[in-house]
């Protein structure tokens, strides 16, 4: 998604929960992802886990430009992210 949408002002980033920003690095290292990755202090499990989305990792938030979370889920699909994406870009600026 990060390479798909880098034109169209898309944001994608990730988002470690532990405490090893060496873990951060393996993880760049041994995937090579280009989309930012940031390490939690704390604040995300009170966040990412609302009732009724289930437990598993990792979890994929889409946020509006109104900034309204529009999706939470436990998988990656991509024909789905693809259509909320661009239905989300189609939207008018607020």
């Amino acid at each position: 998604m990060h390479q798909v949408y880098s034109d169209e002002d898309v944001l994608v980033f990730g988002i470690h929960q532990g405490d090893s920003a060496d873990l951060l690095i393996d993880f760049r290292v041994q995937t090579g992802v280009s989309f930012p990755l940031h390490r939690d202090e704390g604040t995300l499990s009170r966040f990412a886990f609302p009732q009724g989305v289930g437990y598993p990792y990792p979890r994929d938030i889409v946020v509006g430009r109104d900034g309204v979370i529009r999706s939470i889920k436990n998988s990656f699909n991509v024909p789905e992210m693809t259509a909320l994406i661009d239905e989300l870009i189609a939207e008018p600026n607020r």
